[in-house]
C-alpha cells in the first residue's frame, strides 16, 4: 500500500492552479459518459504537470495492483495532500462522486460544483499570493533606489576635508555594496519571488541563450566609441544600449508569434462554445468544428491545417484534430477530441456537452484575468522603477551634486556616474527576469526581449539626467 505520510509538495500553490484544468479534463469525460478510471488516466498523461505526477503514480499503482483501482488510489492520494489544497482534494472528490451517478442532471450539477469549488480556491489563492508581493517588491523598491542613490551621492559631502572630520567609509567599499551587495539581495528576494509563482509554467532552456548573440554589436560600437570620446561612460552606455536595440529587435518575431499563439489557444477554447450551438442545431462535428473556429480571424491557418487533415484522416478524426490543433494547444485538442467522441453517440448531447464545457473554460478565464490584473499594478511598477524612475533619480542626484563633488578632494563624480550606470544595468536586467517570472513566461527569450527593452531607456534616461549641469 501507499505511504500513509502526507505528500509533500514543493509549492502547493501550484497544484492550485492546475486544479481548474484538471477538474475540466475530468468533467468533459465524465459527462459524456466515460469512467472515472479513463478520466484519471487521461489527466495522468495529458494534464497539468504537477497534478498529472501525482495521478501517474496513482496509475501505475493500479497497473500493478498495489492498490485494486484507480478510485481507491485516488482516495488514498487526496487522503494524504496538504491542507493547503483543500479546495483541489475536495473539487477532486465532487469529481470522483459524480462518476458513480446515473443521474445524467445530478452529473453536471455536481462536476459544476467541482469546477466551482476549484475556481475559488484558484481565487483565494491568487489573492493571498498577490497580497504577499507587497513586501518584497517595496523591498526592492527601497533598495534599487534609495540605498544606492544615499550611498553614492553622500560621498561628496563625508570627503569635504575637515568640515565633516574624517570620512567614515570610503568609496571601495560604497562601490562594493553598490554593485556587490545590494544586487545580491534583490536577486535572492526575486529567487523566493519565482519559486512561490503558481503561474510560472515555462521554464528557461539554455538553447535558447543563442538569441542573445545579437548583442555582440556592443562590442564595435564600445570600440567606435571610445575611439572617438575616449570616455568610460559614454563607451559603456553606447554599447549596452546598442547591445539592447539589437537584441529586442530580433527577438521582436518570437514575441509577436508567441503573442499569437496565445491568441489562438484562447480562440480555440472560446471556439467550444460556438461548437455547441452548431451542434445542437444539427450540424455533424466537422462541419459545426471548422465554421465554429473559421469565424476567427487568427485561426485561418488552423482551419486551413484542420480542413486538409480532415479530408486525408480517412476516419481518424482523433489524429486529425492533434494534427492540426495539438500544436497550439494540446489541451484544446483533447477536448474537441472528446466532444468528437461524444457526437458519435449522440450530436445533441455533444453540443450540451460542449457549451457545459465552453461555459467551465470562460469560468476559468475570467478567474485568471482578474488574478493577472492585480499583478500587473505590481509589474508595471518594477518596470518603471527599473526603466525611469531609478535612472531618473539617480541621474538627477548626480547632477545635483556636481559643484558639490568638485569641492571634494576624494570623489571624482565620473567614477559615482560609472558605477551607477554599471548598477542599472544590474537593476535592469533583475527586474526584467523579476518581471518576466510575475508574468508567468519563465522563457529565456521573453528574458532577454525585457532585458533588451528595458536597457536601452534606462541608459538614455540617465545619461540625460546626470548631463543637465
Amino acid at each position: 500500500m501507499s505511504d500513509p505520510k502526507e505528500i509533500r509538495i514543493k509549492n502547493p500553490n501550484a497544484l492550485m492552479n492546475e486544479g481548474p484544468t484538471a477538474i475540466g479534463m475530468m468533467s468533459t469525460i465524465i459527462e459524456g459518459g466515460g469512467s472515472l478510471d479513463s478520466a484519471v488516466r487521461d489527466v495522468a498523461k495529458n494534464g497539468p504537470k504537477n497534478i498529472s505526477l501525482l495521478l501517474q503514480g496513482i496509475v501505475a499503482d493500479a497497473d500493478v495492483r498495489r492498490m485494486p483501482d484507480v478510485r481507491t488510489g485516488l482516495a488514498d492520494m487526496l487522503s494524504r495532500l496538504p491542507f493547503s489544497v483543500t479546495p483541489l482534494r475536495r473539487a477532486l472528490h465532487m469529481a470522483a462522486v459524480a462518476s458513480e451517478s446515473l443521474d445524467l442532471v445530478e452529473k453536471r450539477r455536481m462536476l459544476s460544483n467541482a469546477a466551482d469549488i476549484s475556481l475559488n480556491g484558484l481565487r483565494e489563492m491568487g489573492d493571498s499570493y498577490s497580497a504577499s508581493l507587497n513586501m518584497p517588491c517595496m523591498t526592492i523598491f527601497g533598495l534599487g533606489i534609495m540605498v544606492p542613490m544615499v550611498l553614492m551621492t553622500i560621498l561628496p559631502m563625508l570627503s569635504m576635508g575637515d568640515m565633516f572630520g574624517t570620512m567614515p567609509i570610503g568609496q571601495d567599499i560604497v562601490i562594493m555594496m553598490t554593485l556587490v551587495i545590494i544586487p545580491s539581495i534583490i536577486l535572492g528576494v526575486m529567487l523566493s519571488l519565482r519559486d512561490r509563482n503558481p503561474f510560472l509554467t515555462k521554464r528557461a532552456r539554455i538553447g535558447d541563450a543563442r538569441h542573445a548573440i545579437p548583442a555582440t554589436i556592443g562590442m564595435p560600437v564600445a570600440f567606435l566609441v571610445w575611439n572617438l570620446t575616449e570616455s568610460v561612460g559614454m563607451t559603456l552606455v553606447a554599447s549596452v544600449s546598442a547591445s539592447g536595440v539589437a537584441m529586442a529587435a530580433s527577438l521582436m518575431l518570437h514575441v509577436k508569434e508567441a503573442r499569437l499563439v496565445e491568441r489562438q489557444e484562447q480562440l480555440l477554447k472560446d471556439s467550444v462554445f460556438e461548437l455547441g450551438n452548431r451542434l445542437i442545431s444539427g450540424e455533424n462535428f466537422e462541419t459545426a468544428i471548422v465554421e465554429a473556429i473559421g469565424v476567427r480571424k487568427e485561426c485561418k491557418g488552423i482551419v486551413r491545417d484542420l480542413s486538409m487533415e480532415l479530408m486525408l484522416c480517412r476516419g481518424d478524426v482523433h489524429m486529425a484534430l492533434k494534427r492540426s490543433i495539438g500544436p497550439v494547444s494540446l489541451s484544446s485538442a483533447e477536448i474537441y477530441c472528446n466532444i468528437f467522441s461524444c457526437s458519435m453517440k449522440d450530436t445533441r448531447e455533444a453540443g450540451r456537452l460542449a457549451i457545459s464545457i465552453g461555459r467551465q473554460l470562460q469560468d476559468q478565464d475570467i478567474v485568471r484575468k482578474d488574478i493577472r490584473n492585480k499583478l500587473k499594478g505590481m509589474v508595471d511598477m518594477m518596470v518603471g522603477t527599473a526603466a525611469v524612475f531609478a535612472p531618473l533619480v539617480l541621474g538627477m542626484s548626480i547632477s545635483m551634486l556636481e559643484p558639490l563633488s568638485r569641492m571634494s578632494e576624494g570623489i571624482d563624480s565620473s567614477v559615482t556616474s560609472l558605477v551607477l550606470s554599471v548598477y542599472l544595468i544590474e537593476l535592469g536586467i533583475l527586474i526584467s527576469i523579476l518581471t518576466t517570472f510575475l508574468n508567468g513566461r519563465g522563457n529565456l527569450k521573453d528574458i532577454l526581449f525585457k532585458i533588451g527593452s528595458m536597457l536601452p531607456i534606462s541608459m538614455l534616461v540617465f545619461t540625460a539626467c546626470s548631463s543637465l549641469m
